[in-house]
């Protein structure tokens, strides 16, 4: 008689700091926005080599904060053909037209020399390739629009975080899985606009007020 096993490709694991900080967090009262996630946000930015960080609930949602903290709205978005739909539909969802870019076959990220820029395209959101780096420093020689960096698949790569605003993912199959979440990294200038957006406008957490 066959039998049949599972073999678990991903098996999450929490150490006991880790739940007791949880359990701490819990007994806060504090679950959304408080001081856990304010502390997160500055250490993760020093990590990185940010100067801000604000924390979404998804890279998804963090892709589209950035579309509408530039202001943009209509034109054509610019991002490679092999990636998340997450990069597409943010652009959809704002109004933008959707052109895919080849990648290069051997490092499956945007092949600098295959973009054409146009008077339409706003904005490109380059992606990380599973700790590969897209040639963020290339791109800006041929566009000076907006860059988005999809870091999804680059946390403790050293070197990401090169776009205008980088967003990186904290779902359960990235490399610092917290279930899900996800967090924009960016200047002054940007992070005044994106802080607010990340909570229906109030510009102010309830914890600070």
């Amino acid at each position: 008689m066959e039998t049949k096993k599972t073999i678990n490709l991903l098996q999450p694991t929490v150490n006991k700091e880790t739940k007791r900080e949880l359990i701490r967090v819990l007994d806060s009262g504090w679950w959304v926005y408080g001081a856990k996630v304010q502390e997160f946000e500055k250490k993760f930015a020093e990590y990185v080599g940010a100067k801000y960080a604000v924390a979404v609930n998804s890279a998804t949602s963090g892709l589209d904060l950035c579309l509408k903290a530039a202001d943009i709205k209509g034109g054509e978005l610019i991002t490679p053909a092999f990636t998340f739909v997450s990069d597409a539909a943010v652009g959809e969802w704002n109004g933008m037209d959707v052109t895919f870019c080849d990648i290069n076959p051997r490092t499956f990220l945007i092949d600098v020399n295959s973009l054409v820029i146009t008077p339409e395209t706003k904005a490109i959101i380059a992606v990380d390739c599973h700790g590969r780096l897209a040639d963020i420093d290339g791109i800006r020689k041929k566009f000076n629009g907006l860059i988005i960096e999809d870091a999804a698949h680059a946390m403790y790569t050293p070197g990401a975080g090169k776009g205008d605003m980088t967003v990186w993912s904290f779902q359960g199959v990235k490399t610092m899985p917290t279930g899900d979440g996800g967090m924009i990294t960016t200047d002054e200038e940007l992070f005044k606009k994106l802080k607010p957006l990340s909570w229906l406008g109030i510009e102010k957490y309830t914890f600070d007020r």
